[in-house]
């Protein structure tokens, strides 16, 4: 028995590394990807503009979709910076003034979709605790404040990431990873992880006071307060599957930095720096999916809308 090795975690870690080393330059082969990132982003506006437009020309859709019409301009401006700044800096060679103004204008608008998860997670929560004080509370000048300074705190968050704590290098390629300093990544890494967690853990409470709230409410005599909790109830299950589809996309680019960060650089990570602006940037479609899905408002005004523009098309 004495004589019985058994695995430790260096071990596991050599194991690792000499298999993915049998994959030696696997990350230089997926350059192309930068190409998919650019289709994804085309995509990601046409689907998201889609939805915009259809928002604006329906009132059936204006109350469901009123948390939501934020979040589709931020995914709509996530993927045209995909295709118009962040992608091409990766595959054309750039100075350092066109790769930082190409990086800080991405992760502003990726910032501000993160604060503005947050801010209609809150949003949710005074609907369902405070519900006789929404109104009081959640206003549309309150609205439009929250929203200016979310923008205003992502630019300061995301300035100093690239104007102070930079560390470009010549030649570096143009990644947030490669760029931006420890401290810039850590704190990003913390702010991305914490806020997803303690966002799917509020919805999830509060998916569980409506239904308690259902249980107590007899259909019969109080329908029209039945109805408005089955509601509340559907749209904290669409914003919990936006939360979550949040967590999938940035899950990669959390991870590499989170190596980065403890200073781990293997083809592994490499690997993950070509792959996860794919899932970044698939985002903004899965979140049009989920709208579809969630919200038939949505599909019925979209179908309306498509068949009105064949309509004056063929005229």
């Amino acid at each position: 028995m004495a004589n019985n090795e058994s695995l430790n975690s260096t071990d596991v870690y050599n194991i690792i590394e000499n298999t993915l080393n049998d994959f030696k330059g696997i990350h230089k082969s997926l350059d192309w990807l930068s190409y998919l990132w650019v289709l994804l982003g085309v995509v990601g506006m046409t689907v998201n503009a889609l939805f915009i437009v259809a928002y604006s020309r329906s009132d059936n859709l204006q109350k469901p979709a009123q948390k939501l019409v934020n979040l589709a301009v931020d995914d709509f401006l996530i993927s045209a910076a995909a295709t118009f700044l962040y992608s091409p800096a990766q595959i054309i060679r750039v100075g350092k003034s066109v790769c930082l103004t190409s990086i800080f204008i991405t992760n502003i608008v990726l910032i501000e979709q993160l604060l503005a998860l947050v801010m209609i997670t809150c949003d949710r929560y005074i609907a369902v605790v405070k519900p006789l004080l929404y109104p009081q509370i959640i206003t549309d000048r309150r609205i439009k404040v929250v929203i200016g300074l979310s923008w205003i705190a992502a630019a300061l968050i995301v300035s100093h990431n690239c104007l102070v704590s930079n560390t470009w290098k010549s030649g570096s390629k143009c990644l947030f990873s490669d760029i931006i300093s420890r401290n810039g990544q850590i704190v990003s890494v913390v702010v991305v992880l914490t806020s997803g967690i303690l966002m799917c853990a509020v919805y999830i409470r509060l998916m569980l006071i409506a239904k308690k709230h259902l249980r107590q409410i007899n259909p019969e005599l109080e329908s029209t307060v039945y109805t408005e909790m089955r509601q509340q109830l559907r749209i904290m299950k669409t914003f919990l599957m936006v939360v979550g589809a949040f967590l999938i996309c940035w899950g990669p680019a959390a991870l590499r930095l989170g190596l980065s960060i403890t200073g781990i650089n293997t083809n592994f990570t490499k690997l993950l720096a070509a792959v996860d602006g794919a899932f970044l940037f698939c985002n903004p479609i899965m979140d049009t999916i989920i709208y579809v899905w969630r919200m038939p408002e949505y599909r019925k005004d979209f179908s309306n809308l498509f068949v009105n523009l064949q309509c004056g098309t063929n005229e």
